[in-house]
């Protein structure tokens, strides 16, 4: 397998980045996104820290995650209801 190395700057630190499965867009766009975030937090709570920036840049990030996670399943569980529905509406018509 193919090994992707790529060197990304997030908060102004360089990262070297090796992945077998990743293409290098990839990871590029992924540390612009880390990147903005942390900018995001440093700008609202100019923390001298940059463990603290990157963990509640890290929670942050997860917690935009889990809930788009959480409104994608409420779709799909909609779509599915619906889905069943018309299959019943349609058994019920065809005979």
């Amino acid at each position: 397998m193919k090994k992707t190395e790529v060197i990304v700057n997030i908060f102004g630190n360089d990262y070297r980045v090796i992945s077998d499965d990743v293409d290098t867009e990839r990871i590029k766009e992924v540390a612009e996104i880390v990147d903005a975030k942390m900018k995001e937090i440093h700008r609202e709570f100019p923390l001298p820290s940059t463990t603290k920036i990157a963990v509640l840049a890290c929670l942050n990030l997860v917690d935009d995650y889990l809930q788009r996670d959480n409104q994608l399943n409420k779709k799909l569980s909609e779509m599915e209801e619906r889905i069943r529905d018309l299959i019943l509406k349609i058994d019920e018509a065809v005979p």
